[in-house]
């Protein structure tokens, strides 16, 4: 059918490709190795109470760090949704005139009207970074949505009920990150309020 020998053929589909891969300008994106990614993925917690019967509340926590300032940020988020759409997560703490700096973090929380998740599937969350040198980042991770910790012991501490639970909350403040600095006086102050019942 072809009568075109094979060297023509490669060397036509190498050129072609050698053309489309030089870039246009420099404002382009840049796809960022696993080495030069400057957003972290700190969290993406979800569901928050109050429920919403139009679709759940996820926050996603990013940390900058990369050596430079971040003057634009925003993460989608593909989860399944009524209208087949991804659902975009804007940093609106993050500006030109107020940058996110090294090792800094920030959170958006998003109501997801429509959408879905579990927490046992992975999901496609891109970010979108522009750095102060005027640098775009743009990838992509699969993310797992976690369920946002319970605080049981500090609801029944405040209400002064059930004081075994309550200390059992403070309890659970001993363990990393929270030992020092929520942990200790936790089970303190409960056990001292344990005469106030």
């Amino acid at each position: 059918m072809f009568k075109r020998p094979a060297c023509v053929i490669v060397t036509s589909i190498l050129l072609t490709a050698t053309l489309l891969a030089v870039p246009v300008s420099s404002c382009h994106p840049v796809s960022a190795s696993q080495d030069q990614e400057p957003i972290e993925i700190v969290s993406v917690l979800g569901p928050f109470p109050p429920f919403n019967p139009g679709g759940p509340s996820v926050k996603i926590t990013l940390k900058n760090v990369g050596g430079e300032p971040v003057i634009s940020l925003t993460a989608t988020l593909e989860v399944s949704s009524a209208s087949g759409f991804p659902f975009d997560f804007t940093f609106d703490d993050v500006t030109p005139s107020h940058p996110l700096q090294p090792n800094r973090s920030t959170s958006a929380k998003l109501y997801l009207i429509g959408g879905g998740f579990s927490s046992s599937r992975s999901y496609p969350l891109t970010i979108n970074a522009t750095l102060q040198n005027g640098t775009n980042f743009v990838y992509t991770k699969l993310v797992q949505i976690a369920q946002p910790p319970l605080n049981i012991g500090g609801i029944f501490t405040i209400r002064r009920q059930i004081w075994g639970l309550a200390l059992a909350g403070a309890i659970c403040a001993l363990f990393p990150p929270y030992v020092a600095v929520l942990g200790i006086p936790a089970i303190i102050f409960v056990y001292l309020s344990k005469g106030d019942l």
